[in-house]
């Protein structure tokens, strides 16, 4: 998690800071471990969201712990449309919010009794399924359905999904037409 900390002497009113956001919204500002409104503070970034300065109406007294931190908020900015070109500079902002958002969380220190306990029910888990899985594999009229539904798959979709992922146009057979199975 990206954090700074000041400690108020009573006269100063701005604080700067300088860590990668994403949007306003994903910085929060803490006075003596007690989270503020964005109503208690005034918050001044550029265009390139690296970094900004929080103003105070009234400067933090002295011997106040003033924390500037970022925390993203999950939610989905792009929405990717099955027929619609991506533009990789959308896609690489989209990686990097990703990316950004597992570093925050990756930043936070958990207890190890509770990394056992997550641990031992995700590997529980994992087993229930495999051992799902396994059981209605076994049985032959799965697997037929399954193979049906790949001869299908396989003469249609390299047909469906031409070079550039558009519908429109058929594939005309080049190895780099998606689909091919």
């Amino acid at each position: 998690m990206y954090k700074i900390s000041y400690t108020g002497d009573g006269e100063t009113f701005a604080f700067a800071f300088v860590f990668p956001f994403f949007q306003p919204d994903d910085i929060h500002v803490a006075l003596d471990e007690s989270l503020l409104n964005t109503s208690q503070y005034n918050l001044q970034y550029g265009e390139d969201l690296t970094g900004g300065i929080i103003t105070f109406a009234t400067a933090p007294a002295i011997g106040a712990r003033i924390d500037i931190f970022r925390k993203i908020n999950l939610s989905r900015f792009i929405d990717y449309q099955p027929t619609a070109k991506i533009d990789p500079e959308t896609l690489n902002a989209d990686f990097n919010f990703l990316l950004e958002a597992f570093r925050d969380l990756n930043a936070i220190d958990m207890d190890l009794a509770e990394w056992k306990n997550i641990h031992d029910n995700v590997t529980a888990q994992i087993q229930s399924v495999q051992n799902l899985i396994t059981d209605k594999f076994g049985g032959g009229a799965t697997l037929g359905l399954y193979n049906n539904l790949l001869a299908v798959l396989g003469t249609a979709l390299p047909r469906m999904i031409n070079d550039y992922g558009s519908t429109a146009q058929p594939a005309d057979g080049n190895i780099d037409d998606y689909g091919t199975v």
